[in-house]
């Protein structure tokens, strides 16, 4: 029978891509003017290409955003650790407005986009895009409305000093929720066009603006005004709309420049194409969004179960009073969190890359190419994830006091940092198998697996919170996520059967390169304890570099010596083995 039912499910989406083929090959494709014509590039270098952009503007935000928080914790003092746990208050219920804000529409915009150009209808695409630019606006008020007018309800059932102090904090984020979402959806439209650098650049001038301001607003209220750390906290939240703001404008002048060269295409496209049924087109857009919430938001979920149930189960399970479990709280849903989200940007920025890409090849009928790039994309991940999560693992005690202070709780807030760089691997491969199975339209499938995740994660909170204390979230969150991750996947490879052997034997070759760069870092990382203590943040920062520096070599070399990365990244790598004469 499980036989019978994948044969038929294999037919019924060879029908479906058959009839694509066709409606294609009907449309009439509108020329591409002499400036915008470039060479063709393959898939896998449009991946690899995009990959790097969304990565590169993904990480570096996401540092910056995380190295601000050593000169921010020096200012607020000794109400580091509850600023922290405030600043988590107020973010998590704002991801889940942004959510909502934002409806789904950046990456709804982003496959409809390569869509329409897949078909030439560059002009119906753009028609798209300044009629859903309305919808992202009021949408965006609705959630700032919304989460204003809510803040004190959230305040009231979450850690936290006081409640007081979280409805601030939370009501200073309701501002951004009205920049954000038009902000995501113009970077969506670039990535339809497969164009990451915009989304790249203006992250990084996002994060760099937001920092500026958080840490002088943070100096203002702390040192000169002597105020309350609930008031700098606030500042620190709201700076996510002055970033905005910045990175909004910078988008513009991006669009401009996108204008004077595809200004052509569309017009031309505009004279020679049917016209386009825009109500019918947002009406498609937001059905195909709404999938895109949910399946987005996901990982939010997970987070806001902790935030309304880990204070209840921790005081029915501990004596612990309510200061030091708005503490414990803190200590993996920021300073944990913080980091590990550096290493799940890489799968952010692989998924916003891949969603245009398997798009444009499902669009067409190219199920081969489809089945290489799948594959390519969890190579992808493989190469950079396992690494980065099992390095961050060893130097969890060195950057842990590196960018946090130095309390009792210290060895609680690395060992819950160890726990979470494994569980980045896991949140990786859900954001990266749940946009595959987006892209080929399998929103229902999507939303079912992450429903069944989040029941697991429910059903096993109060018993894992009660066995293992603090880490009991994120063993709930991991294995929630491992079963959504696994259903995923599954069905991918129903729908699109991929090198299974080969992928797994790329991968098991990576995996053997991150395991000895894990056991010699993690013998180096025990020679230095010897004779240094991490408790000073120069001593700190020295380990880190070193253990990494040494790491990261040994994985290169492996990957080289193997030819693991030329499988991965191109031929263009056996260059850099020449260069370092490995045979």
């Amino acid at each position: 029978m499980p036989n019978y039912n994948s044969r038929k499910e294999r037919k019924r989406v060879e029908k479906e891509i058959l009839d694509k083929i066709q409606d294609f090959e009907k449309e009439e494709v509108a020329p591409m003017p002499a400036e915008v014509a470039q060479p063709v590039a393959t898939g896998e270098d449009k991946m690899v290409q995009g990959t790097f952009w969304m990565t590169f503007g993904s990480i570096f935000s996401r540092l910056l955003g995380a190295l601000y928080i050593i000169p921010w914790n020096a200012m607020m003092g000794a109400s580091a650790e509850m600023g922290n746990a405030l600043f988590a208050v107020g973010y998590t219920p704002y991801q889940l407005f942004l959510s909502i804000g934002i409806a789904g529409f950046p990456s709804a915009m982003s496959k409809q986009i390569a869509q329409y150009n897949a078909k030439g209808q560059y002009s119906q695409g753009q028609e798209l895009f300044k009629k859903s630019s309305l919808f992202m606006i009021a949408t965006g008020l609705v959630s700032a409305i919304l989460m204003y007018v809510l803040a004190p309800m959230i305040g009231a059932n979450s850690p936290g000093v006081s409640v007081e102090a979280n409805t601030l904090v939370i009501r200073s984020l309701a501002p951004a929720l009205l920049i954000v979402p038009i902000m995501s959806l113009i970077r969506g439209y670039f990535q339809g066009y497969q164009n990451m650098v915009p989304s790249a650049i203006t992250q990084v001038i996002e994060q760099v603006i937001r920092v500026i301001y958080i840490l002088l607003a943070t100096f203002i209220v702390m040192n000169v005004f002597n105020g309350d750390f609930s008031t700098a906290v606030a500042h620190s939240t709201f700076a996510a709309f002055v970033g905005a703001v910045a990175s909004l404008v910078m988008l513009m002048w991006y669009y401009q420049k996108h204008m004077r060269v595809y200004g052509e295409a569309i017009e031309a496209s505009s004279e020679n194409g049917s016209q386009l049924n825009v109500a019918s087109a947002i009406k498609e857009m937001v059905k195909e969004s709404i999938p895109f919430i949910i399946i987005g938001s996901g990982i939010t979920f997970a987070k806001l179960v902790d935030q309304f149930t880990f204070k209840p189960i921790m005081e029915m399970t501990t004596e612990f009073d309510s200061e030091m479990i708005s503490t414990l709280y803190g200590l993996f849903s920021f300073n944990a969190d913080k980091l590990i989200m550096i290493i799940i940007s890489l799968a952010v920025g692989m998924a916003a890359t891949s969603i245009p890409l398997l798009v444009e090849n499902y669009i067409k009928g190219n199920i081969q190419q489809l089945g290489n790039q799948i594959r390519q994309i969890f190579e992808l991940f493989a190469f950079a994830m396992f690494p980065a999560a099992f390095g961050m693992m060893v130097v969890a005690a060195p950057i842990y006091n590196l960018f946090y202070p130095i309390t009792e709780l210290t060895p609680v807030g690395i060992r819950l940092l160890a726990i979470s760089s494994l569980m980045s691997i896991i949140l990786g491969a859900f954001t990266i198998v749940s946009s595959i199975l987006q892209s080929f339209g399998k929103h229902k499938e999507a939303i079912i697996y992450l429903v069944i995740g989040m029941l697991i994660k429910l059903l096993v909170q109060y018993p894992f919170i009660a066995l293992f204390g603090t880490a009991g979230a994120l063993y709930a969150t991991a294995l929630g996520f491992i079963v959504t991750s696994a259903l995923s996947l599954v069905k991918i490879y129903k729908l699109v059967p991929f090198n299974v052997k080969g992928t797994g034997k790329i991968i098991g070759l990576i995996s053997l390169s991150t395991g000895y760069m894990f056991l010699i870092a993690h013998f180096v990382s025990r020679i230095m304890g010897l004779f240094m203590v991490p408790e000073r943040k120069l001593i700190a920062l020295l380990m880190v570099l070193i253990i990494a520096g040494i790491g990261g070599a040994i994985y290169v070399y492996l990957l080289l010596k193997l030819r693991v990365a030329d499988a991965v990244l191109g031929s263009r790598v056996g260059s850099l083995r020449e260069k370092l004469r490995i045979s």
